[in-house]
């Protein structure tokens, strides 16, 4: 062996070893590109479905006074009466 063969070896290898480096910084960055948009997309995807448990529950509420003022309206009564004031509104006329 000679000494030049280990010098261009080695020179090829340092090269080698320079390119791995730059590529692997490339890579480094696409992964925090990555990262930065997944952890965007987590914040829309859990801003989204906190609206819309919002307005489900807006909706339930809704719903629910509809239903009160529907029972209201027509006359519906769920109070529950005792036994007495049964007997005494069947005695009154």
């Amino acid at each position: 062996m000679s000494t030049y063969n280990n010098t261009s070896d080695i020179a090829v290898l340092k090269s080698k070893v320079k390119l791995l480096e730059e590529n692997q910084n490339v890579i480094f960055e696409r992964i925090r590109t990555n990262e930065r948009w997944i952890a965007g997309a987590g914040a829309v995807l859990v801003t989204g479905m906190a609206i819309l448990a919002l307005i489900a529950e807006v909706n339930g509420k809704t719903t629910e006074e509809i239903g009160k003022v529907k029972y209201q309206s027509t006359g519906v009564s769920f109070k529950r009466e005792s036994f007495k004031d049964l007997k005494e509104r069947r005695k009154s006329p």
